[in-house]
């Protein structure tokens, strides 16, 4: 693993966060395009999101922020209550805006609380058994949704996976370091000979463009003041806020596991919480939905082997200066789905290994190991019991992962085994 890249030469050091950019754009703007908020408000909080996290976490952990998908039925939910008040759509959004802003503070008063349970205790809350059946879950959930997103161009999708693995396998070195940027080249060569690509938007698109609107701001619920959709919005997010918090927790044990490095004991909880909770509240005050931890940085890491935070922060510095630039981002746009999601894919199965080397430390605790395989054995039955109701069961218009259901059923059966055992003694 390779955690200083300050030696490598510029352009190769750029190609690399390019990659990064590659992996998160689309999910960045996705949630803004299905909710009608302004793309390139939320390209521009990505990045500064990304930014802010890095300072508050003293930036040794290389994970990228950006708009969060686990709410947006939630959200439309609230959108949709709002319109049948007889508010126009833009003011009907700033409610939705105000639900990102709640979900930061309670971030922010979750993070409070973590501080007064000790790093002990987390660890044996959160023992390997648990955190490698669910990095398998979440890397297998993200593989399933990515198979989608090539069926609409199989040799395209299948031209780029097959390109990446060539390389991973037969290079070396600085070679093998960029196979997510030739597969990205093989798979648009071989869409272009094929699909074509839809360059509508682009042309339509201005070269410069400031990327804010104050139409889109949570505050300007003010303007609208309505006591029971505010209530409405608050018991919406509230599992919202759960569920996030618990793949932000997913994330980080990814992350630490991935670079051999334990942020939640050189970090902590408490702080990555906290930090993504005040750059969701920045991101929803101007315009952008509520962010969350990126798991397809983490993927690509462990393909490249390189896990340098500098390079996520020259990522988010492009993400903030094309956010404007709406014809390079249109352009970025135009990149087929398939070749998009042949690079997930091989991201995906990376997570899932991380998870399976995790996982067989089971094998070196013996007194403990019959605890563990209970623990993976829950969390693998509940999460193929919601992926059987679609990949996720809704409370209250809130849709709760398979990744999250998971994570809750395996540390509750956890805390019971280990109070159990406590009563033993």
């Amino acid at each position: 693993m390779l955690y200083n890249t300050s030696h490598l030469p510029s352009l190769m050091r750029y190609g690399l966060s390019f990659q990064h950019f590659i992996a998160v754009f689309f999910a960045t703007i996705l949630t803004s395009l299905i909710l009608g908020l302004p793309v390139p408000v939320a390209m521009f909080f990505s990045g500064l999101s990304t930014l802010f996290y890095h300072y508050f976490t003293n930036g040794k952990i290389p994970q990228y922020i950006s708009t969060s998908m686990q709410g947006i039925t939630g959200m439309l939910f609230v959108k949709q209550m709002c319109m049948a008040k007889g508010m126009p759509e833009d003011l009907a959004l700033c409610y939705t805006l105000f639900g990102g802003f709640v979900i930061g503070v309670i971030y922010i008063i979750f993070s409070a609380m973590l501080k007064f349970i000790s790093q002990k205790t987390i660890s044996k809350i959160l023992p390997p058994a648990l955190v490698g059946s669910l990095i398998m879950v979440i890397g297998i959930q993200l593989f399933v949704s990515a198979l989608y997103t090539i069926k609409g161009g199989i040799l395209t999708g299948t031209v780029t996976v097959a390109t990446i693995l060539v390389i991973e396998l037969l290079l070396k070195g600085r070679y093998r370091v960029m196979s997510i940027n030739v597969g990205l080249l093989a798979g648009l060569l071989v869409a272009l000979g094929t699909e074509g690509f839809d360059l509508s938007l682009v042309g339509d698109a201005k070269w410069l463009d400031f990327p804010f609107d104050k139409q889109f701001m949570a505050f300007r619920v003010l303007e609208w003041w309505d006591r029971e959709m505010i209530a409405i919005v608050i018991l919406t997010v509230i599992p919202i806020a759960i569920t996030t918090i618990g793949e932000h927790v997913a994330d980080l044990i990814t992350i630490s596991e991935t670079t051999k490095k334990d942020y939640l004991k050189t970090i902590g909880l408490p702080q990555t919480i906290g930090a993504n909770g005040m750059t969701s509240i920045m991101a929803s005050v101007f315009g952008a939905p509520q962010n969350t931890t990126y798991t397809e940085t983490t993927g690509l890491i462990q393909l490249n082997r390189i896990c340098d935070p500098h390079l996520i922060r020259i990522t988010a510095m492009i993400m903030i200066v094309l956010s404007f630039c709406p014809k390079m981002a249109a352009l970025f746009g135009s990149i087929p789905m398939a070749v998009i999601g042949a690079i997930t894919l091989v991201i995906y199965c990376m997570i899932v290994m991380v998870g399976w080397r995790t996982v067989s430390a089971i094998r070196k605790e013996e007194k403990k190991r019959e605890s563990y395989i209970i623990i993976a054995t829950v969390i693998g039955v509940f999460a193929v019991i919601s992926i059987f109701f679609g990949g996720s069961i809704s409370v209250f218009h809130t849709p709760l992962s398979a990744s999250f259901i998971s994570f809750v059923a395996g540390i509750l059966v956890n805390i019971n085994i280990i109070v159990r055992n406590g009563e033993n003694k």
